[in-house]
């Protein structure tokens, strides 16, 4: 299995316990995706900068619990991103960030690696769009895209969005990428009135590539040169989509670097994601616990459903 490098930040979710307290969680995209593609059975390291607050340490400690290389993570003198994160009535997460000064968003060229041909590079979420780190993630994944596999989840925020040169980012790192996973919801918010579908066929049709769109309790479809696969979302109990997202990117990962056929690989995914999703917070699920997941499902015999 080819080593799979996720670059990208942490983030403290504050989460409301419904007694008017918060609980601190410990999450963001890249570091959940870094950890569900450990928890899957994958070599993985984590390239971040740690806040000097404690939350650093911590993070720090989330990773290598999970046996995630952190060998290369860089102590700062900043602190760590925060996250207020609400859950509405149907488990769907939303969420304000506290972002200014913080240690995910100042990489500089020097900080990054070289690494050899044949390793997954993944990038995304908002130390793939907040300068000035995100300008050196840009270029140094292109420097490596000849030799090594890029791939790229948006996984936008408003903040991100928010920015003028948002959109022309989107479409260079979507250029960059060989694998792309986005969300439904993700392409509608950066093209309002434009269907998802079409947005990711337009990016198809950059290269060759691969394009997983991830539809929620709707399943995924994966597009590539040869045509399109579409496989749908098992039946759950859901508590919370936090963690959802990144846990599909997790296991695409992993079935990539495995070489799984796709309507194998697109199951795999979509089980993973939605065994997170009947936990709180991101709380990615074992390859063990996947697997006997769809052994269960396959024979009838899944969790029950509120969807």
């Amino acid at each position: 299995m080819r080593v799979i490098v996720v670059v990208g930040e942490q983030v403290v979710d504050l989460v409301p316990t419904g007694d008017g307290l918060l609980r601190a969680a410990l999450g963001g995209g890249p570091a959940n995706t870094a950890i569900a593609a450990a928890r899957l059975g994958a070599e993985v390291t984590m390239l971040a900068r740690l806040g000097k607050d404690s939350f650093g340490a911590a993070f720090r400690d989330r990773l290598a619990r999970d046996r995630v290389d952190i060998g290369h993570l860089i102590p700062t003198a900043q602190p760590s991103a925060l996250a207020l994160a609400t859950v509405d009535e149907h488990g769907e997460a939303a969420y304000d960030f506290w972002l200014s000064g913080a240690a995910d968003f100042s990489w500089r060229s020097r900080d990054l690696p070289d690494f050899s041909g044949g390793t997954r590079i993944h990038l995304g979420s908002l130390a793939a769009f907040l300068p000035p780190g995100a300008d050196a993630i840009e270029r140094w994944a292109a420097s490596h895209r000849e030799q090594c596999t890029i791939s790229f989840d948006p996984n936008l925020r408003p903040v991100a969005l928010a920015r003028p040169d948002s959109l022309v980012r989107l479409e260079r790192l979507a250029e960059l990428a060989h694998v792309i996973r986005v969300s439904e919801e993700d392409l509608e918010m950066a093209y309002p009135g434009v269907p998802a579908l079409t947005t990711a066929k337009r990016w198809l049709r950059q290269g060759d590539k691969l394009i997983v769109l991830t539809r929620g309790a709707d399943g995924a479809t994966a597009l590539t040169a040869d045509g399109s696969v579409q496989v749908k979302a098992p039946m759950v109990s859901a508590v919370d989509t936090i963690g959802a997202g990144d846990t599909a990117t997790g296991a695409l990962l992993v079935g990539l670097s495995e070489g799984v056929p796709l309507p194998e690989l697109l199951a795999f995914m979509c089980a993973a994601a939605a065994l997170n999703c009947t936990r709180v917070g991101a709380d990615p699920p074992t390859r063990a616990e996947v697997e006997a997941f769809i052994r269960t499902s396959a024979q009838g015999t899944g969790a029950p459903t509120d969807r």
